[in-house]
């Protein structure tokens, strides 16, 4: 091999070596907000004591782009849970925006659990269990109050 051909040979290679380390670093990973799933983060879940029932209370944080509906709750320690409305109406859906935090509190959209399976202590800890339209199941992690 010739001086002038090896020269030609090591600066192609060289630029190819180039060309492929900045080609493999240029890589881009979307986030579930780029691609536009549905992600849902139940938060602060509590169970409280209410009369011969109790209300469950959480915080849904949804940071994907696309909506999701609540269409059903269960728990071990009710046979009956119903998601109500502000004004105390059943709803049979509660609709979370996609990129929305969703409040369940005392003066607005709730969940009533009735027909308890056993009397609540506070403190305690208690599952219960929220069913998507989209997301599927997502246990919330409750203490009784």
């Amino acid at each position: 091999m010739t001086p002038g051909r090896r020269r030609r040979v090591l600066g192609r290679g060289t630029v190819g070596l180039a060309l492929g380390l900045l080609l493999g670093g240029c890589v881009y990973y979307p986030t579930v907000a780029d691609v536009g799933g549905v992600r849902l983060l139940p938060e602060r879940g509590r169970v409280v004591r209410n009369g011969d029932g109790a209300l469950f209370f959480v915080d849904i944080t949804s940071t994907g782009m696309f909506e999701d509906n609540l269409v059903r709750v269960e728990t071990p320690i009710a046979k009956r849970a119903q998601i109500l409305s502000q004004s105390g109406e059943p709803l049979t859906r509660l609709h979370v925006p996609g990129t929305s935090l969703v409040r369940l509190h005392s003066g607005g959209e709730r969940v009533a659990l009735s027909e308890l399976t056993r009397e609540l202590k506070a403190g305690e800890v208690v599952i219960v269990t929220l069913f998507f339209e989209k997301s599927g199941a997502l246990g919330v992690v409750s203490p009784v109050e």
